[in-house]
């Protein structure tokens, strides 16, 4: 299939651009390259600069290359941002996309993959988190993804284009060849932050907040590895070519860890102990985020096979020692 990734150019988007090509597929990049990097994509892939608000970036696209689906990765990420700026957020992340929508629409594509997170969930009344809890998010930046969602149902009932949502919880590591990790400026990821530390590239980690009710105050997450999340995004890909409905799943392991866990591991990788600052709680977090992913487990019979920290923690701690700079090495 003709797939559009938008976002393409980024951490997640651009992994995934590389395992669509290595499953056959003929991946179309659109990336604004505000927060993407040209360098992640191969040379093989076609580049469209522009934003999914831009008709007249999209129009040739779909004209000339039947795209037959959308990946849709494109918005911006930063939850304490968000917060600052949540005009920025919702404009960017739910208003501009219903340009892509209609194009989509008009050009009758019927099938989209949505780039959704855990943060719709806010602070949770029971861990794990199914997909039918109540939707409180703590940001802007959850809300707005909440938002898409809902308008992706309302899109599909509408016009007939479907969708299949996928909510992750803390998309990590490096792809297993090496080629693609973490470039982000600035970067608010924990792990990479972790990382940089660990390599000399700052004097010292914030570890924001140790007084959250968790088994050791610090907050509790569910990461996934990058190879494991675009393996799901492909099996939803499929799914929605053999005429999956519309509907929205988890995308995690089920297990927690803390942020103090992480930063052990990204010590025990390294064999650094870098320095640890304790600090304040980060506006817009909440304390405990980990899934109930029994729905896509069951429904695209996946299971992840590299999402244990000290995989993720290791892939990653690879591609940084080989990308000090990140993408401009």
């Amino acid at each position: 299939m003709n797939i559009l990734v938008t976002g393409g150019a980024g951490y997640i988007g651009s992994n995934m651009v590389r395992m669509l090509l290595a499953r056959g597929h003929t991946p179309i990049v659109l990336d604004s390259l505000e927060y993407g990097h040209k360098q992640a994509i191969p040379e093989a892939v076609p580049l469209i600069v522009g934003n999914v608000k831009d008709k007249e970036t999209l129009e040739p696209i779909f004209a000339k290359q039947k795209i037959d689906a959308v990946i849709h990765f494109a918005g911006y990420l930063m939850v304490e941002e968000s917060v600052r700026e949540p005009i920025k957020y919702m404009r960017n992340n739910v208003i501009y996309p219903v340009t892509l929508l209609n194009v989509m629409r008009e050009h009758k594509v019927d099938k989209i993959i949505f780039s959704s997170s855990a943060a719709v969930y806010g602070n949770p009344q029971k861990v794990p988190i199914p997909e039918d809890h109540l939707k409180n998010p703590t940001s802007p930046y959850g809300l707005s993804k909440w938002c898409f969602e809902e308008l992706l149902r309302v899109f599909n009932k509408d016009t007939g284009v479907r969708s299949i949502s996928l909510r992750y919880f803390n998309a990590c590591g490096a792809s297993l060849d090496g080629a693609n990790g973490e470039d982000h400026n600035p970067e608010t990821h924990i792990i990479p932050v972790a990382i940089r530390a660990a390599l000399g590239k700052q004097k010292e980690f914030l570890l924001y907040g140790t007084d959250y009710p968790t088994r050791d105050g610090s907050c509790l997450r569910d990461y996934i590895h990058i190879e494991d999340l675009a393996e799901a995004h492909l099996l939803a890909l499929d799914a929605l070519g053999n005429g999956h409905k519309t509907d929205v799943y988890n995308l995690a392991t089920g297990e927690g860890t803390t942020n103090k866990e992480v930063v052990a591991a990204v010590k025990k990788e390294t064999g650094t102990n870098f320095a640890v600052r304790e600090t304040g709680r980060r506006a817009g977090d909440p304390h405990s985020l980990v899934a109930d992913p029994r729905k896509f487990k069951k429904e695209f019979g996946w299971e992840p096979k590299y999402s244990d920290i000290h995989s993720i923690v290791s892939s990653a701690a690879k591609w940084h020692r080989s990308h000090p700079n990140g993408y401009k090495t």
